[in-house]
């Protein structure tokens, strides 16, 4: 793949720099889109001279390089490498290569360079390695990853964070079509969120750092303002509300709803002695409806009842307890729902996050 030239002259003067410093270069020609001795034409070439001895290296750029990238490079090298006998290094060089490239890399023998200064070569009986942390995308394009179809795979995967998914588990998971999949896997992985294994249809994933995902996910939540309509709902017994809630929700037609809040993340983390208000989520439209159904009156202050409406996603892979009754939303909706409200809630949110990181949903 050829870069813009701007590119590739600024790498290769990174190059040069890096490895003059570290050897006794006595001498490096270039030549860009050299022909071999087919006819064929590689992307760079390198003609090194160290202890007396010319190495020839053929490189191969690429702008961002994911170990699914690597094993079409490999074959494209040996391929070009193998028709001219002079080359006895081959590289890749790329304005970033995530850590799974590099890993992919090595394995195969084959060299590597790139933005960050990360650089490994084998000439002669020398060999270098320099290993810095991978250039990732900024995440200022973060939000175009939270979009409705996206957040529901987003859901599948943070629940199960630490197995192995392939693109067909997490659509039947999800609900969500192959291709929002497959999209949204490989914007995961130009920042390094996920790690890969496999090649084509059978290529698995495996969430990296599923933390920094949640927490990013939180704070766009945060950012969407929804409105959240605050009610009153007369009871006998506070301490039973949730009850009696999930009582009235059962006899109605309402089969999309969950708990979530303090109610529901103090059912599985139970650090608070009681709560005092009781958070539902329910489908876009359905607020008026459901209010009517549990016979809510509207109430700015004094209030024990907060309904949400959110997305489909937000009611995918809903729990039932075993001591209380009704539907309870998940660990990562509880999360996103919690981590930015301060007091209380936020020791909720981080006991809830420290319970699914420590053993994923299933541990709940």
């Amino acid at each position: 793949m050829l870069l813009e030239r701007h590119v590739t002259e600024k790498l290769l003067d990174h190059f040069r720099t890096a490895l003059s410093e570290r050897f006794p270069i006595q001498s490096m020609e270039v030549e860009h889109e050299p022909r071999l001795r087919d006819g064929r034409r590689g992307d760079l070439g390198l003609a090194i001279t160290i202890d007396g001895e010319q190495n020839h290296v053929l490189v191969e750029f690429k702008r961002h390089a994911f170990p699914r990238d690597i094993e079409v490079a490999r074959r494209q090298l040996a391929d070009l490498a193998g028709a001219d006998p002079r080359i006895n290094q081959v590289m890749v060089w790329a304005e970033s290569l995530s850590e799974g490239a590099r890993k992919s890399l090595e394995s195969a023998g084959i060299g590597y360079f790139d933005g960050s200064g990360s650089l490994s070569i084998r000439l002669g009986a020398r060999q270098l390695l320099i290993d810095r942390p991978p250039l990732k995308p900024s995440w200022r394009d973060v939000g175009s990853l939270f979009t409705p179809e996206r957040e529901k795979v987003l859901h599948a995967l943070l629940l199960h964070w630490d197995a192995w998914r392939t693109g067909s588990d997490l659509a039947q998971a999800s609900g969500a079509s192959p291709n929002t999949v497959s999209v949204l896997m490989r914007e995961l992985e130009k920042r390094s969120m996920v790690q890969s294994e496999g090649n084509g249809r059978s290529v698995r994933r495996q969430l990296t750092d599923p933390e920094v995902l949640l927490d990013t996910w939180a704070r766009d939540w945060e950012s969407r303002k929804v409105s959240k309509p605050r009610w009153f709902a007369f009871t006998q017994n506070p301490a039973s509300l949730g009850e009696t809630l999930a009582k009235r929700m059962g006899e109605g037609h309402h089969n999309d709803w969950a708990f979530t809040g303090q109610y529901a993340a103090n059912s599985i983390a139970q650090l608070l002695t009681a709560v005092s208000g009781y958070d539902l989520i329910v489908p876009l439209g359905a607020t008026s409806a459901i209010a009517e159904h549990l016979g809510l009156k509207r109430a700015d202050r004094g209030f024990n009842v907060t309904l949400h409406e959110c997305e489909d996603f937000a009611l995918q892979h809903r729990l039932h307890l075993a001591d209380r009754p009704g539907w309870f939303a998940s660990p990562v909706v509880q999360y996103l729902e919690l981590a930015n409200a301060g007091g209380r809630s936020g020791e909720l949110a981080g006991q809830v996050k420290k319970q699914l990181l420590a053993g994923g949903a299933r541990d709940v």
